[in-house]
């Protein structure tokens, strides 16, 4: 598969979670108005000579549900925890209606929570940062490699931000060595350029370190301070840090958690980067709420943790994706297995002999020097080393360096490598015990090979497939099962599934939440966000997912004979109900056309018939009714179109027209054929939207 589609398929891979289009037969799914039931597959079915695709849904009591595909916005997948023990709603229960009176309400509530946050950091008064553009321009030659289109956005909406006077508080997601350290970089280029200080907050001593060097690099030959600040110093250099934060001699301050603790006294702090926000605690990250509230603040993850996810999704946190891998980068190849020590054998002896170097992961610091002499029994020939938290800081930053400088192949450590280390001939990763780890650890974990040209190999070891929990059956299998470059933010929606939602919101949601499912209920939060900022009423789940009632007696489909597989119908149905503009429709026509060729008559149709719905949505028109001769527009009483352009309409042609009422227009003309009927509509619907936009 080339980039430029690679690039496509990461950005869309976790949105595509919510897609009908992953639907297998029997898989739950909600209907806003009918509750949960299961997928039952497509099916199509002629009524008065017209022919129509439904998707059949069977609830409770084997009764069946038929959904017209111009309906599908009304479903979503049901994403739970527990997906086989789920209790299937009954076809006019009034239970389901209870369910959604209460899910209503709290939806309400959360939103009116979510947008309190989002008002007191625009209330928030921030530094607009200047930059001054030939400055800034000589810094960035300065970077030894190409940086991607996408590192390209995400740097200018940083950049961008910071210079607004209301405080930044945007999450980057970019895989494992797609470049976040370089936007990050930037960023810190922009603040100290304006006489502000940077603080780099990071999980681990090693990250820290590996920091430390990759800012000084890039700062060299400048006049910018850069100090370190984690277990690596002693007392003493400690406090001569702090004594240079503080008279502002330094101008970054890298480090750990140790920089919360200290009671740090600022010259002029004006960013806060924190990287791999999901490895700090809940009580590290009230004390950053606490510390820095008004400044700048950026964060880097390849895992978002849900709650960050959830916030970027609602617009709360902005949020940008690097999806684009580096040039010349190969995929892991990954495995998963049971501990054999002939496949450990033919792992690293095949990484030796290429020259490289292996990361072995025993996270029990107790049993690995036993670890250590195993594999040395195994292979005599390789060169090992051990590394851990528990070591001297002396002796674990020789040690580090010696595996950086290739003096030897094995390094058996526990997960002080998780985040940040970035050896370039190290690229095989061998876990023991894998079912013990959490998703995005895992991720992060492999993310420490194949950073280079070379290819990486992962293999997550379990002792016995018997014997581990289902939690730690789908971790292994997400983990193996998305593999793509950008696999972390997929990755991260992978583990909301298995770990429930109660942290994401707190019990009391997690209830909710689980009832209608996550997708919807996060895509419901949305809308009730949006239309609690144009300070409009509380609305009822079916309010918040209503769309116009198009009615013009013609079959409007993808023919199976067209599209063969379901899936794919399903995809592109949801697309075209999904779309917001014109243009988004025509895009996915011509995908249509590129994909499947010339379009039928059936799937023209429907392609007119989404754009007139989406036209229909944005005047405020809540039904179309047309057949060759006569048609019935019906307005919303807070419709908004150009009158003036009605009107001349009226005036130029009067037996065309006539005003049942304040709110029903009716139209009269002969059409020669669907294809003009249906254009004809589009027109007088745009000629009624100019100049309102």
């Amino acid at each position: 598969m080339n980039q430029k589609n690679n690039k496509i398929l990461m950005q869309k891979k976790f949105f595509q979670k919510n897609d009908l289009n992953t639907l297998s037969i029997n898989d739950p799914i909600v209907h806003i108005e009918h509750g949960i039931g299961r997928y039952q597959g497509l099916t199509t079915i002629k009524t008065s000579s017209i022919e129509s695709e439904y998707l059949i849904i069977l609830y409770a009591e084997e009764n069946k549900l038929y959904v017209p595909i111009s309906h599908l916005h009304l479903i979503s997948p049901y994403f739970s925890v527990n997906k086989e023990n789920i209790i299937l709603h009954k076809l006019g229960s009034d239970k389901w209606n209870k369910e959604k009176k209460k899910i209503s309400t709290k939806l309400y509530d959360h939103a009116v929570i979510l947008l309190e946050i989002y008002a007191n950091r625009l209330s928030q008064r921030g530094f607009a940062f200047k930059k001054n553009e030939e400055q800034y321009r000589k810094f960035c030659k300065r970077f030894p490699f190409k940086i991607t289109l996408d590192q390209e956005k995400v740097i200018n909406s940083v950049l961008n931000d910071m210079q607004k006077s209301i405080p930044m508080d945007r999450l980057i997601c970019g895989d494992v060595g797609f470049g976040k350290t370089e936007v990050a970089i930037r960023a810190s280029f922009i603040c100290v350029s304006n006489k502000k200080q940077v603080i780099v907050l990071v999980p681990t001593t090693l990250l820290a370190q590996q920091h430390f060097e990759n800012f000084k690099k890039r700062f060299f030959n400048l006049s910018i301070q850069i100090g370190i600040l984690s277990r690596f110093q002693n007392e003493k250099e400690q406090n001569n840090i702090l004594k240079n934060t503080q008279n502002g001699t330094i101008d970054i301050l890298i480090g750990t958690h140790k920089i919360l603790l200290k009671n740090i006294i600022w010259n002029d702090l004006g960013l806060l980067i924190i990287d791999e926000e999901h490895r700090f605690g809940v009580h590290h990250k009230e004390e950053i709420k606490k510390l820095y509230s008004n400044i700048d603040i950026l964060t880097l993850t390849a895992t978002p943790i849900p709650r960050t996810l959830n916030m970027a999704l609602t617009g709360i946190k902005d949020l940008s994706i690097i999806a684009e891998p580096p040039h010349e980068r190969l995929q892991i190849k990954t495995f998963v297995a049971e501990y054999n020590p002939n496949l450990i054998k033919k792992a690293i002896l095949r990484e030796i002999a290429r020259g490289g170097q292996v990361y072995y992961i025993y996270n029990k610091v107790q049993n690995i020097s036993k670890v250590a002499l195993k594999l040395s029994n195994l292979i005599p020939e390789a060169i090992i080393r051990i590394g851990h938290g528990e070591m001297k800081n002396i002796e674990l930053k020789k040690i580090m360096h010696d595996f950086y400088n290739q003096k030897f192949n094995i390094l058996v450590c526990t997960t002080i490598i998780e985040s940040g280390i970035d050896i370039a001939t190290a690229n095989t990763i061998i876990i023991e015990n894998s079912n013990h780890f959490g998703l995005s650890q895992l991720h992060q974990l492999r993310g420490r090979v194949g950073r280079s040209c070379y290819q990486g190999y992962a293999f997550f070891l379990v002792n016995s497939f018997k014997n581990i929990t289902s939690d730690a059956q789908k971790r292994l299998h997400a983990i193996s099962s998305i593999n793509d470059f950008g696999a972390g933010f997929s990755l991260s929606n992978e583990d909301l599934d298995i770990r429930g939602v109660g942290e994401l919101l707190g019990k009391e949601q997690s209830g909710h939440i689980n009832t209608i499912g996550f997708s919807l209920y996060i895509k419901l939060l949305n809308k009730t966000i949006k239309f609690l900022k144009n300070k409009k009423k509380p609305l009822s789940l079916e309010e918040l997912e209503k769309k116009s009632d198009i009615e013009c007696y013609i079959p409007a489909l993808l023919p199976s004979n067209y599209i063969h597989n379901i899936n794919q119908r399903l995809y592109f149905y949801k697309k075209l109900s999904s779309a917001k503009k014109e243009r988004e429709i025509d895009k996915i026509k011509f995908q249509l056309i590129k994909k499947f060729g010339k379009l039928p008559y059936f799937a023209k149709n429907l392609i007119y018939i989404t754009k007139i719905r989406l036209i229909t949505e944005k005047i405020g028109i809540l039904k179309i009714k047309s057949n060759k001769n006569i048609g019935i527009i019906e307005f919303d009483k807070n419709a908004y179109f150009n009158t003036k352009n009605l009107l001349k309409k009226f005036q130029k042609e009067p037996h065309l027209w006539k005003m049942e009422n304040t709110i029903k227009l009716k139209f009269f003309h002969r059409f020669q054929n669907d294809d003009l009927r249906l254009k004809w509509i589009i027109n007088f619907l745009n000629d009624l939207k100019k100049d309102i936009t």
